[in-house]
């Protein structure tokens, strides 16, 4: 980012700055935190004229090349760093779930999409020196806020933006304002001022020196009118790796379904409740990828009987992502799902010729066919996914149609992304301090 627009405001930035820590609680509030989740319409989306699809499919791109060398537990799978780009973090994807949050001093809230496999959050900042889209609530002024301030490059937390953004930082030399530069695999990006300020989450629970972007140039395409994006991945710069000290390293979240109620966002370990009402699969580690949160897929069934695949088909790094919009599964496993599902669903509903990318179509809606056959995703541990309807089909490119919501990992990856169709209506835990996700049906209530 060029430094010839910061010296309008170096001055006002000088006596702003200030290296800042998130303060170390030794106990964890007993409270703990809860948001609600809403979801984006198309009617409100800022996306260009491409398709929902080729943005869900640029995310497991992303995705896949995020996991460059990773090696599954046979040693067969492996991708080439060439195929990494230098500077890229996962595209912000389609499945369209944000929070609000509040952000100042006074406070004034903002709607921000939740991701759970960037861990960087940032949101358009006034004066906007280069470039903001439309959003839903008014900017962010952080010149109006009298807990605001900028970091200097000197901070620990400007080191720590390379791990956080896959980008290095760069640093003002008039006003030592460290400056991030966030790019995703889509081709969008937002730059700006790393600043702190304090994060009210409800009327009791806030943090101050809440560490954020504050976007002045911020372009490409992103979902609906949120403010921008909350970081949820595995990080200390994260949003709950921020949290973490206060509240305890982990979050809970339900999806809702399209018009559905009940979505939540919950930060702190016990955002857990009972662990009994959990299914938990281990969390793997992966030095390569470790913000990425990843799971072992040991078994796929449908209708009750396992695929007809070999069981070393499942040794694939899975991700679990609340941006992906689909499933993907790699050709080692998708082409028999399709089979054995549209198998069972033609004996009651007409199959769509094969177009538009998916050959697992039928023609009806989301309303009248009910009928569906249960698909279950087993996971190590003896965690499922018990998946019904509304999580095994979406609607269809061609009017008066729904396809399996599931599609083939791209650039023939053997790696496979659970996708937050799969996720709806599930009360899914993070519990990261104990390096392992929970499963439980019925939590959007």
């Amino acid at each position: 980012m060029s430094s010839v627009w910061f010296l309008v405001v170096h001055f006002l930035l000088l006596a702003l700055i200030s290296p800042i820590a998130v303060s170390q609680a030794s106990t964890h509030d007993v409270d703990g935190i809860h948001l609600n989740i809403y979801r984006h319409t198309k009617s409100n989306s800022s996306l260009s004229s491409k398709s929902f699809a080729y943005y869900d499919k640029e995310r497991a791109k992303a995705l896949c090349l995020k996991l460059a060398h990773y090696v599954a537990a046979d040693n067969t799978t492996s991708i080439s760093t060439s195929q990494l780009p230098v500077k890229s973090m996962v595209a912000l994807g389609g499945s369209g779930f944000y929070t609000k949050i509040g952000l100042g001093t006074p406070t004034n809230y903002y709607s921000m999409d939740i991701d759970s496999a960037n861990a960087f959050t940032w949101l358009q900042c006034l004066p906007c020196s280069k470039h903001c889209h439309a959003q839903e609530n008014s900017i962010f002024d952080p010149h109006t806020s009298q807990t605001h301030k900028y970091i200097s490059c000197a901070s620990s937390q400007c080191s720590l933006l390379k791990i956080t953004t896959g980008s290095d930082p760069s640093c003002d030399a008039t006003s030592n304002v460290c400056e991030y530069q966030q790019n995703y695999q889509d081709g969008s990006y937002s730059t700006g001022y790393l600043s702190q300020d304090l994060l009210t989450l409800s009327q009791s629970q806030t943090l101050s020196g809440f560490v954020y972007g504050c976007g002045q140039d911020n372009r490409g395409d992103f979902y609906g009118r949120s403010a921008e994006v909350l970081g949820l991945a595995r990080d200390s710069l994260s949003m709950v790796g921020q949290l973490s000290s206060k509240f305890g390293y982990a979050f809970t979240y339900c999806l809702p379904t399209e018009g559905g109620q009940g979505g939540f966002l919950s930060f702190g370990s016990n955002s857990l409740g009972t662990p009994s009402a959990y299914k938990f699969t281990p969390l793997i580690q992966n030095s390569n990828s470790p913000t990425l949160y990843l799971v072992t897929l040991t078994g796929i069934t449908v209708a009750g009987k396992p695929l007809a695949v070999s069981v070393s088909n499942y040794k694939i790094p899975t991700i679990l992502d609340s941006g992906a919009a689909v499933t993907n599964l790699p050709a080692s496993l998708l082409p028999t799902l399709r089979t054995t599902f549209a198998q069972i669903m033609s004996k009651k509903y007409k199959k769509v010729p094969a177009s538009g990318g998916s050959d697992t179509c039928f023609y009806g809606s989301l309303s009248s066919v009910t009928e569906v056959p249960e698909i279950k995703l087993l996971f190590d541990g003896g965690a499922d996914l018990t998946l019904g309807a509304n999580n095994i089909l979406i609607k269809g490119q061609i009017a008066g149609t729904v396809c399996l919501a599931f599609d083939l990992t791209p650039n023939n990856y053997e790696i496979g992304i659970i996708g937050s169709q799969q996720q709806l209506t599930f009360k899914v835990a993070y519990d990261i301090s104990n390096s392992r996700v929970g499963f439980a049906a019925g939590g959007c209530t």
